[in-house]
């Protein structure tokens, strides 16, 4: 009996706090958030410590900045068997906002669950899910927390949750063709402005010309 009520009491604590601090309203990830928070679906540990960087940890509690440009979140490591003392939301809250530059933190997520309350579709990350970054990655795209292209995100290790910088979130493999193609699209877009430029007056005939010769031997 004095185990159930002990339950009762730290369970009642953890959602009266936690609740009172769950994120409400819109909330647009950058790039790096967006990576963190799959980081921390996946359970990447702290990579300062050897030891937790190479395995997967048990997801606790994630916050985020309301300008969705910083983020901080827990584990439970693994040898607890989820057994770890309840997160204090105040504390992350706190460590998120020191680097945040100002913007207010709340909680985003509960283990897999995302807690933060946008207007959208309730999202939950399943271990199913787990098995296709990209997978896990739209689910959190249709819950409207992320705007940019998910194929652009980097990939995932399946066996720690660290990113994978050679990989994309589709698991494909990230090669020269797909810079050359980046560069393609930036070299058009500088053309077109110096075009822009020049049939506006704002350039000369031989400044233009001159400008895209450098341009195009770049």
């Amino acid at each position: 009996m004095k185990i159930f009520v002990f339950f009762v009491i730290i369970i009642s604590f953890f959602t009266s706090h936690s609740h009172a601090k769950w994120g409400k309203g819109t909330l647009k990830l950058d790039k790096l958030t967006m990576e963190h928070v799959m980081r921390y679906m996946y359970g990447a540990g702290n990579e300062k410590y050897s030891g937790d960087a190479k395995r997967k940890q048990d997801p606790w509690i994630m916050v985020i900045s309301e300008d969705g440009t910083w983020s901080q979140y827990s584990y439970c490591p693994v040898e607890y068997n989820n057994n770890c003392t309840p997160p204090n939301p105040a504390r992350n809250i706190a460590a998120c906002e020191k680097g945040s530059r100002g913007s207010p933190c709340f909680v985003f997520a509960l283990k897999k669950r995302i807690v933060w309350k946008n207007g959208g579709k309730k999202v939950k990350i399943k271990r199913k899910d787990l098995k296709s970054p990209y997978v896990v990655a739209k689910k959190i795209q249709e819950g409207g927390f992320y705007d940019g292209d998910i194929s652009k995100l980097s990939g995932i290790d399946l066996s720690t949750g660290q990113i994978n910088e050679e990989i994309n979130v589709t698991g494909q493999k990230k090669t020269d063709d797909t810079l050359v193609k980046s560069n393609e699209k930036d070299l058009v877009k500088e053309l077109e402005t110096l075009t822009k430029l020049f049939e506006g007056g704002a350039l000369t005939k031989e400044e233009f010309e001159e400008a895209k010769k450098k341009l195009l031997e770049n």
